[in-house]
């Protein structure tokens, strides 16, 4: 698999990351270990993973990290690898509270660092915003744990564009590196607000040109939409129960006019629907590491053939709009 820099790091990281959220939990231990064995004998090198994965699921709390913690020591593969995990959630039984201080923080960064087995984390991201916190008080105390070798470098999960602009200038004011890279929904697919969890966060059209005029890198989840557009390509959406997240969320007419889009450039390309909604985020124009999230060997296989899938910015676009504004464009 392709590697490419990361903005504003150091660091070298496949241009497709692995996100676990449910290895060792729903996705048994032998299976999660299975997939980070094949992910990183691919080439990949970028895991991400979070505090608070699994949590809803009985006795699946801290078991992402967990499982990972015991592969890295079994597999003695630390130094290869870019190791990423996400702290200062909410409590799930009170998501309006934020846990953004430095105590906070620094307790779920000295939690997730002992179950890692790790001394310091590549990229520390900050789950959840809480803009009732200044973002000063945020980014100093990161700049503390950096300093003292427990983080590389920091990002953000679920900020909006103003606060993310918000803590670029801050970080500028204060002469410390700051957020990094940026870790929100986005997808080809696209959500239906009304459905979706209040506290995420999107890259939308506005905040990719944000990205492009700082050279700001996207490690975005959810990235293939739930797999909506392969249901939707074998017919199996139906067999989906009505409640279900890829119904509720991307089942509307915007995206049943992207998926014939999708076909059209099928046909054009002869890529398939998976390497199509993959490619959308793997060629835009500014770094983006889109996280895959496979549940076996077959998905992760499949996700992996899109590593060096290559559309053009009229294909994004045509994907995005159709001909009639591509035409326009022109």
């Amino acid at each position: 698999m392709q590697i490419k820099p990361l903005p504003r790091t150091d660091l070298q990281a496949s241009v497709i990351g692995l996100g676990t959220d449910y290895f060792g939990s729903t996705i048994d231990r032998k299976l999660s270990m299975q997939i980070l064995d094949r992910y990183v004998e691919s080439g990949g090198n970028f895991i991400d993973t979070a505090e608070v994965y699994a949590g809803w699921i009985p006795g699946g709390e801290h078991q992402s990290e967990r499982l990972i913690g015991d592969w890295l020591g079994e597999r003695g593969s630390r130094d290869t690898l870019i190791i990423s995990t996400k702290g200062a959630h909410p409590k799930l039984e009170s998501m309006d509270v934020p846990r953004l201080s430095k105590r906070e923080i620094e307790s779920d960064l000295d939690a997730s660092l002992r179950r890692l087995g790790v001394d310091c984390i590549d990229i520390y991201w900050v789950h959840r915003d809480a803009p009732v916190v200044p973002v000063e008080e945020i980014l100093l105390a990161l700049e503390t744990f950096r300093k003292a070798g427990k983080i590389k470098h920091s990002g953000f999960s679920n900020w909006h564009q103003i606060r993310a602009e918000t803590a670029r200038q801050a970080a500028l004011r204060l002469g410390i590196p700051g957020f990094i890279a940026s870790q929100n929904l986005w997808s080809l697919g696209q959500v239906n607000l009304e459905n979706a969890d209040p506290t995420w966060a999107y890259i939308d059209a506005d905040f990719a040109r944000w990205h492009i005029a700082h050279n700001f890198g996207a490690v975005p989840y959810l990235t293939q939409a739930n797999g909506y557009f392969r249901r939707l390509e074998q017919n199996r959406l139906d067999q989906v129960a009505p409640d279900a997240r890829v119904r509720t969320l991307f089942d509307h007419s915007e995206n049943r006019k992207r998926f014939q889009r999708i076909q059209v450039l099928q046909k054009k390309s002869g890529l398939s629907v998976n390497q199509i909604v993959l490619g959308y985020l793997l060629n835009q124009p500014f770094p983006v590491f889109p996280l895959i999230g496979p549940k076996n060997i077959a998905d992760l296989e499949d996700s992996l053939r899109c590593a060096d899938v290559s559309l053009s910015q009229e294909d994004i676009a045509f994907l995005e709009y159709g001909k009639k504004e591509i035409a326009d464009s022109q």
